[in-house]
Parts: C-alpha cells; sequence; structure tokens
C-alpha cells in the first residue's frame, strides 16, 4: 500500500472537513506513529472503547492494552485527550451558560474590548435559553461585518438553537453602529424570520463600551419592518403564481 499517497490523500479530506470518526482517529495518530498504517489501529481503539471521545477521555493503561497501541501511543493519545478536556473547560468559561440581555451585555464588554482586531461571532441560543455555542464567522478582515447568506443559513440549520445574538466590535471605533452594521442588521433579521427563529440581539463593543440593538429598542423595530417585508414578498410571489 502507498501509505505517503494514502497519508496524503487523508491530509486533503481533512481539509476540507470531509473525514469521517475512524479517519480522524487515523489522521491523529500520524504524529504518533509515523511510518505505518494507521487505519487498522484507529479501527481497533473504536472497537474497543465505542468513540473518539471515548478513545480520547481512556486512561493510559487502557490503552495500551489495545494490540498496536503500546506505552508511546497510549502517552501521546492520553495527551491529546488532557489538551482538549483543558481546552473545552476554559471555551465553556468564555462565555455564560444562558442568554440574559443585560448580564450578556457585560459578558461582551469583558470578552471583546481589547481585543485588537475585528471579530464577528454568532452566540446560538436554544429554547431555554441556554447558549449552546459560538461561531466565528470572521476574523480580523476590513469586511468582518458582513455575512455570506449561505454561511448565516448554515448556522441558522444547526439542531436544538431558537435564536441567535450577533456581537462584533470596533477597535479603534466607538461602539455607535456604522452603515454597515444597520445592513447587516437588517439582513440577518430577515433571513432569521424565513427560518422562524428569533435574532435575539446584535451587540457592538467599541473603546466606549457596548451598544445592544435590543437594550436600544431597535430589534423590535427591525423585526416588524422585516415582517411586513416578508407578507408583501409573499403577496407578490402568490400574484406572480397566479
Amino acid at each position: 500500500m502507498d501509505h505517503a499517497g494514502h497519508r496524503k490523500r487523508l491530509m486533503q479530506k481533512l481539509a476540507g472537513g470531509a473525514l469521517v470518526e475512524h479517519e480522524v482517529l487515523e489522521a491523529l495518530l500520524f504524529n504518533a506513529v509515523p511510518r505505518k498504517n494507521t487505519n487498522d489501529l484507529a479501527h481497533k481503539l473504536l472497537a474497543e472503547f465505542g468513540s473518539v471521545t471515548a478513545v480520547l477521555g481512556a486512561p493510559m493503561n487502557a490503552l495500551a492494552k489495545v494490540d498496536g497501541v503500546g506505552e508511546s501511543v497510549a502517552s501521546y493519545l492520553r495527551c491529546v485527550g488532557t489538551f482538549c478536556e483543558r481546552y473545552y473547560a476554559e471555551y465553556k468559561e468564555r462565555f455564560p451558560d444562558t442568554y440574559d440581555e443585560k448580564e450578556f451585555s457585560r459578558f461582551v464588554r469583558r470578552e471583546y474590548t481589547y481585543l485588537e482586531y475585528e471579530v464577528l461571532d454568532c452566540y446560538l441560543v436554544e429554547k431555554s435559553g441556554r447558549i449552546l455555542g459560538r461561531k466565528r464567522i470572521s476574523r480580523g478582515d476590513r469586511d468582518s461585518a458582513n455575512i455570506p447568506p449561505d454561511t448565516l443559513t448554515e448556522i441558522l440549520a444547526t439542531r436544538g438553537m431558537v435564536g441567535i445574538v450577533l456581537v462584533h466590535n470596533h477597535p479603534c471605533a466607538d461602539s455607535k453602529p456604522s452603515d454597515a452594521d444597520e445592513d447587516l442588521t437588517k439582513q440577518v433579521q430577515m433571513i432569521c424570520s424565513f427560518h422562524n427563529l428569533l435574532f435575539c440581539d446584535h451587540i457592538i463593543c467599541g473603546c466606549d463600551g457596548t451598544y445592544s440593538y435590543y437594550m436600544e429598542g431597535k430589534m423590535a423595530s427591525i423585526s416588524r419592518d422585516c415582517s411586513i417585508r416578508k407578507c408583501l414578498r409573499t403577496v407578490i410571489t402568490a400574484i406572480d403564481n397566479r
């Protein structure tokens, strides 16, 4: 078997985000087993522990018992697992467990005030108000306050979410919305309305603090305008189809 060619093809799939579970583990093992086929070993580990998450969470002595693993590979997998555990714990602490308008604005001020580059983040909210996660849409780009419609539609398809909170920052300016920010807010509201999802807030963090569309009472008016446009579009479509 052409191991070098196989690894190259797997890395190409990795770059495209197209790996299935056993391939993820197989690619991870490349670093621990540099000159051998890791496909069989990945399958053995998954058969023993059931999932990649379980493999990375397994103790070293249990990992070392799997045929072909040994102490070196076991220590590598435990190291990766420890890194993931600590990263996940830190990541979970970076935003509140549940969405509350005032508390979330305070969080945004703490989290984004000292960033030296512009970011655009989307926080996913479920029905109970729990924050499911954060999707970073862009980082450091001049046009980072723009969202390709396909990107937003993909985010809105996340299972379990009922709403979003949009956050971005102005590293060298105040928090007052620009014309581009206004257009972005209306664009996102329109897309959310067609997906029957709640656009909870758009918060901008600047040198002077934060600007919340919700706290300023602007989310309601933007939502009404988008609802009217949606109704008009439905009526026009119905007329055109006659």
